[in-house]
């Protein structure tokens, strides 16, 4: 019988975040073989702490384990590398006491050595590790206590650092190859502490990943022990999601991401299992930048904020497992609070609204004021949903220009702050996600370039709070500012698809839904 699992959105907590996401029917493992997976995109680098795209991180995923790991199931943090933790009542100071007899791909002791040379690896790498460096914000250093014991200090509380040591952002490399130059760690050349490595890397089409031998770091949610089921990973690039879809219908690939909802029907009549987990972390956004006329303009991100019609983009665009938007975070993410009676659909408000500002429509449709039309320029656009955002604005009379960018233009725009609106997207299963974009001392993520304000203060608060009621309550709290002040618009809760062959088996994600390929196998 197939299988269409959705992941129901929860309250307030993450033990919501994949509750459907249990072990389906599948035969005894075996061993060898090569198994298949379409990739949605291209990846450009795949050195886990400086990379923030999905794609990405799910092969370094593969590469690298990390020091705990968080059940999906519950939002438990759970024991990988370190077998056990203390954590200082002012959660200043974490001291991790790890397994005895782990080791990387190379050999070298996976050792309280190797931990303090990646974290200051990281710490020392500041904006170019783009994922994990506003992770260590206040980060003071890393003390070695003995071979397996080790000592993370923070000048400040760091609630949120122990479930963001189980991302692949913090995944452990040999200190042997942590040296290498950027572009041979992009292109995975390293000894890492995961159960695969690197046997070679074409971004744009294949990354094939070879079992490692000997691997001894498994996470305590692993499905087994030993090494990898099968001989090889092959990650094959499918940008196309027709594509993507027709390769895992005809079994091409065992398994594909971001299956759209239009191809869902017809892979579950053919009995494909699916999987369609909520994602935690911030909802797909609009983030203005302030530092430009438009993002410093009230009126205009108000009106943007009512004009868009959430409903209409998840029936034309995204499908129904994709829920309206709410908040800042998903449903699925701790710290959500529903904000949706100030998140309403209202075209009639957004025109008031502006015509009281003095932008006034002209022959065109479009709005100008004092000889400048209201335009709108986005980095970070998603061909999926920016036509229909386009139309969205424009009956409110705002020109969204959308342009596209390679990567490389993208990130000097970006850089440079030349854009009016980031529309983003970030997965993380921890409500300082905020803190990440929009505190204005932020060194990396900073896309919203937040002028120093009453926000920090809140900001604050919900990074430090220690009592998860107060944190709770901190989060509600940056939310309800972010989206009284519209200095964001939420557009839609994501949830992406995974279809799986009948002939792959033990896919499975993490807790912050990164695939893990350490269980599957194959019946051919």
């Amino acid at each position: 019988m197939v299988s269409y699992v959705k992941a129901v959105a929860g309250a307030s907590a993450i033990a919501s975040l994949l509750p459907a996401l249990a072990a389906y029917a599948q035969p005894a493992p075996t061993t060898g073989g090569t198994y298949y997976h379409a990739l949605e995109a291209a990846v450009t680098c795949i050195d886990p702490p400086t990379q923030i795209f999905h794609v990405a991180l799910n092969v370094g995923r593969q590469l690298v384990d990390s020091l705990v790991d968080q059940d999906p199931q519950t939002g438990a943090i759970v024991p990988w590398i370190a077998e056990r933790w203390d954590i200082s009542e002012d959660a200043q100071t974490f001291t991790f006491h790890l397994r005895q007899g782990s080791h990387f791909a190379d050999g070298a002791p996976i050792d309280a050595a190797a931990v303090q040379a990646n974290i200051d690896r990281i710490a020392a790498l500041g904006p170019r590790a783009v994922g994990a460096a506003p992770l260590l914000i206040g980060y003071t250093g890393t003390e070695v206590i003995d071979p397996q014991t080790v000592r993370i200090t923070f000048d400040r509380p760091a609630v949120q650092f122990l479930q963001a040591l189980s991302g692949a952002w913090f995944g452990l490399i040999s200190p042997n190859d942590l040296g290498k130059s950027a572009d041979a760690l992009c292109a995975g050349d390293f000894a890492g502490s995961g159960p695969f490595i690197t046997a070679s890397y074409q971004g744009d089409t294949e990354i094939v990943l070879q079992r490692r031998d000997g691997y001894d770091s498994h996470s305590s949610l692993a499905g087994h022990t030993g090494d990898a089921y099968v001989d090889a990973l092959h990650l094959v690039v499918i940008p196309e999601a027709g594509n993507r879809a027709g390769a895992v219908q005809t079994g091409e690939v065992h398994s594909a991401s971001n299956i759209a909802f239009q191809h869902v029907p017809l892979l579950e009549q053919l009995g494909l299992t699916l999987l369609s987990p909520h994602i935690p972390g911030m909802t797909e956004s609009l983030i203005f930048n302030r530092e430009t006329a438009i993002g410093q303009d009230d009126a205009v991100r108000q009106a943007i904020q009512h004009a868009i019609n959430s409903e209409e983009l998840i029936r034309t665009v995204w499908g129904p497992s994709w829920t309206p938007r709410t908040a800042v975070l998903s449903e699925s993410t701790p710290g959500w609070a529903d904000f949706s009676d100030l998140l309403t659909f209202d075209e009639g408000r957004a025109n008031a609204i502006l015509d009281e500002a003095g932008w006034l429509r002209g022959e065109d449709g479009f709005r100008s004021r004092d000889g400048q039309r209201l335009s709108v320029r986005i980095i970070m656009s998603s061909p999926a949903s920016d036509q229909l955002v386009k139309q969205q604005l424009a009956a409110v009379g705002i020109d969204y220009n959308i342009e596209r960018l390679d990567s490389a233009t993208s990130t000097a725009r970006v850089q440079a702050g030349e854009y009016d609106i980031y529309k983003w997207q970030m997965t993380r299963a921890d409500p300082a996600i905020l803190n990440a974009v929009w505190n204005s001392n932020r060194t990396s993520q900073g896309v919203a370039r937040s002028p120093a304000s009453e926000l920090d203060d809140l900001l604050l608060v919900q990074e430090s709070a220690i009592d998860t009621a107060a944190r709770a309550a901190a989060a509600a709290d940056v939310q309800r500012y972010l989206i009284e002040n519209a200095l964001v618009v939420p557009l839609v809760d994501r949830a992406w698809t995974y279809a799986i062959h009948p002939s792959g088996h033990g896919l499975r994600l993490d807790g912050e839904t990164k695939l893990v390929f350490f269980d599957v196998f194959t019946d051919r």
